[in-house]
């Protein structure tokens, strides 16, 4: 019984001294769990929106390295702006997937790399049938480019001098393209392709890539500066990921979502 008594004493010295966190394997998972909020929007295949329930890439991957924890992960639906705002505010812990820029960084935290991409900018074929190349973002201007908010090549294009058109997701500027009212759109290849194919498969062969990639960058989360024991969730969360590309796990996810090689982030630096 005294035993018992010590092992309650300690717990609770524990959760006063961090009352954000819970310690491990005490009592029940049911008990002890604690619900950790992200925010995203549909990405395919990174993120998937299957009637309601979150899964893809980056969620499946936030599972898997959370798992045989405290933590238990929720995922919410908003539109970007709007998820990075509530990000800012602490009412969620992260939203993914984010790339690092000068901007974000001076705002946020972030995970460690979870997957490279690959942005290439998408047209339509009857528009340039002998396709396009280009070098830098000057060549695109005369063109009109549909963008999406809060997109990381917002500043970029703006300091181009691009034309750009912004609307709130992807799937609307790949019906742009195919109807004309654009004439280029900037998409991770895996992306692009996966929306095409699921929204306008009869349309394939009208759409095309230029070859060369706007970046190659890698993804993170994007995690708020003002969640309760942020600090903590991230470094377990870092753990949690080295964990799994360590033990096969990460690499299991990729295949299962038949992503190339060279999108993994192991062995390679960010």
């Amino acid at each position: 019984m005294t035993s018992v008594k010590y092992l309650l004493l300690f717990i609770t010295l524990c959760l006063g001294v961090c009352p954000g966190i819970k310690v491990w394997a005490v009592v029940s998972e049911s008990d002890s769990s604690q619900s950790l909020v992200f925010v995203t929007s549909p990405y395919e295949p990174y993120v998937i929106d299957d009637e309601g329930r979150v899964s893809g890439i980056f969620p499946d991957i936030i599972r898997a390295a959370f798992r045989g924890s405290y933590i238990r992960p929720e995922f919410d639906f908003l539109p970007w702006l709007r998820g990075e705002h509530e990000v800012q505010a602490g009412k969620a812990f992260a939203t993914f997937p984010y790339l690092k820029t000068k901007a974000r960084v001076e705002t946020f935290g972030f995970s460690g790399p979870i997957i490279y991409f690959f942005p290439k900018f998408f047209y339509n074929r009857s528009r340039f049938p002998d396709g396009f190349e280009w070098q830098t973002l000057a060549d695109f201007k005369g063109y009109k480019i549909g963008g999406v908010r809060g997109y990381w090549y917002e500043q970029d294009f703006k300091d181009a001098g691009l034309t750009t058109s912004y609307v709130t997701s992807d799937r609307q500027n790949i019906e742009m393209l195919r109807i004309k009212r654009i004439d280029f759109t900037l998409i991770d290849e895996l992306v692009g392709w996966n929306l095409i194919r699921k929204t306008a498969p009869s349309y394939l062969g009208t759409y095309a890539v230029a070859a060369k990639a706007e970046s190659s960058s890698a993804f993170h989360l994007m995690i708020s500066p003002d969640y309760p024991g942020g600090d903590k969730l991230t470094q377990l969360l870092n753990m949690g990921l080295k964990r799994i590309q360590q033990n096969g796990e990460y690499q299991e996810i990729l295949e299962r979502y038949h992503v190339p090689a060279d999108y993994s982030v192991i062995n390679q630096n960010d």
